[in-house]
């Protein structure tokens, strides 16, 4: 990892990573520094709009999600006694260019991560929980400590810091 980045992105989850991608994608060089002590494929069944897997398919996605994924057709809604209440065609089956999916949440993530790491390679950082950032006119500087032990780690500089480490984000306690 160089000292030369423009972006810092703290949490390395689905929109920390997403980040990374578009940022990349815009020739605007980042690291990202996640809290966990390695990426998981944690969590359970996440629904993608076709907004949303819009924005996956160009970064490039479409095809590591289309493996991993069951595109939704239609939602149908019944009583507890199995009577039909409500159906309506989702994704292209309801007339958006871009499909909605269903897909585990950590193998969204893995996927993300490992596109992060094939295109622009050793920029993540594990085991990096931010306890603060401070900021003057040359830039920031983010301050962390190793989330396993709670020893304190040199801070990193960049030009700016965007917080996707969630809702409990260290940075957002801070402004």
């Amino acid at each position: 990892m160089s000292d030369n980045t423009d972006v810092l992105i703290v949490g390395g989850g689905i929109g920390g990573l997403a980040l990374a991608l578009s940022l990349h994608q815009a020739g605007i060089s980042c690291r990202v520094f996640e809290a966990a002590p390695e990426i998981q494929p944690l969590g359970v069944g996440i629904n993608i709009l076709p907004h949303g897997m819009r924005e996956l398919c160009e970064l490039g996605l479409q095809d590591a999600l289309a493996a991993c994924a069951i595109e939704t057709r239609e939602l149908a809604f019944y009583s507890r006694h199995g009577q039909f209440i409500y159906k309506e065609p989702r994704g292209k089956a309801a007339g958006y260019q871009y499909p909605e999916v269903g897909i585990h949440r950590g193998r969204l993530h893995l996927a993300l991560y490992r596109t992060v790491r094939e295109r622009i390679g050793d920029c993540v950082a594990t085991n990096h929980l931010c306890v603060g950032i401070e900021q003057d006119e040359a830039g920031v500087r983010v301050a962390f400590k190793e989330t396993t032990s709670g020893r304190a780690l040199p801070p990193v500089a960049a030009a700016i810091v965007i917080a996707c480490d969630g809702v409990n984000s260290a940075v957002r306690k801070q402004l």
